[in-house]
């Protein structure tokens, strides 16, 4: 048996800033999103036009290579490890995890640093979960002592508590910016007597829906009258187990033998279809839709995107593979 404890802190991490966007908003709408571009060039459907937002017209969209990111790690991991028998084993391990940072951009196209959901300003980096984070992972790997020719081995490895984050719809910019997709939703309060009672229904229908998980319900329940936590949806718990059977023949001398071996890839799913897959939700939602603008409120008209509470279904049916192998020394 043993443990590791680590804990790991990254500052100055690399990522890109938007330079050609106007220092401060032009105006902040009811629910406290801060807005790049004047309320007056906001057309009647919500859409917004990201070259109002520009500092100078004289050149576009303008990223500076920056060294704002951090990062926050926190790990525990058990292992321990079995002999049985003769020449059985049992290996185990479990981590427990905690990773938080304000951007997870790490490679390859500038643009892809700016995806990070935020309230508003995309230059103030929204600290939370990381989009590579996971709260728990199981690895179990072992086989049984050779009986007669035969050894029966299993390998079991799940993982749970990846993250998500709701999103306004990337049809337009809600603050107004060039990126779609960087802006965090919004999610009312129905116990607030401005909450449209569309939106209530919205959310009511979802929470009403057995279709829908329990943490994405929990996760727009902890969200009500204020914008959501970044990736503070949380994924279940999934394992997946694939076994083999393997029966080996030996020459006299036992200088050659033969080796024949059945693997099934996802047993869980053999036994019973609804078994062996993940429902995880990916890293965004798109939760709620930007459907208008009212000039007088300065304020945004939204609905609730009510299929994308459905738990989603994800995974690769079970699979079987013979294999023959022929030895010789």
């Amino acid at each position: 048996m043993g443990f590791n404890a680590l804990y790991s802190h990254t500052s100055n991490n690399y990522i890109y800033q938007e330079a050609n966007l106007v220092t401060e908003p032009y105006f902040v709408t009811p629910q406290g999103r801060e807005v790049f571009v004047p309320a007056n060039t906001i057309s009647e459907n919500g859409g917004t036009d990201w070259t109002n937002s520009r500092i100078s017209d004289q050149v576009g969209r303008t990223l500076v290579f920056s060294s704002d990111g951090v990062l926050d790690n926190v790990a525990l991991v058990i292992e321990g490890a079995a002999q049985i028998g003769q020449d059985g084993y049992l290996n185990a391990s479990i981590t427990f995890n905690r990773s938080k940072d304000n951007s997870s951009y790490n490679c390859c196209v500038a643009n892809t640093s700016t995806f990070i959901p935020v309230e508003g300003d995309p230059r103030d980096l929204n600290y939370g979960f990381s989009d590579n984070n996971f709260d728990t992972k199981m690895v179990v790997n072992g086989a049984t002592p050779t009986w007669k020719g035969f050894t029966l081995g299993a390998t079991i490895i799940g993982q749970g508590g990846t993250r998500y984050s709701f999103h306004v719809d990337d049809n337009t910019s809600a603050n107004g910016d060039f990126t779609l997709r960087n802006d965090i939703a919004y999610i009312f309060d129905p116990n607030d007597p401005s909450t449209p009672q569309s939106v209530i229904d919205g959310y009511n229908q979802i929470l009403n829906d057995p279709d829908t998980s329990e943490n994405f319900k929990e996760y727009l329940r902890d969200s009500y009258g204020g914008f959501a936590e970044r990736n503070g949806g949380r994924n279940p718990f999934a394992a997946n187990i694939d076994l083999r059977l393997q029966k080996r023949f030996e020459s006299k001398n036992k200088k050659q033998g033969l080796e024949l071996s059945v693997d099934i890839f996802n047993f869980a799913n053999l036994l019973n279809k609804d078994w062996g897959s993940t429902n995880n939700y990916g890293s965004r939602i798109d939760f709620m839709r930007i459907n208008g603008f009212d000039q007088v409120t300065q304020g945004y008209d939204y609905s609730v995107q009510t299929g994308a509470g459905t738990e989603p279904i994800n995974g690769t049916p079970w699979r079987l593979q013979l294999g023959l192998r022929y030895t010789f020394n």
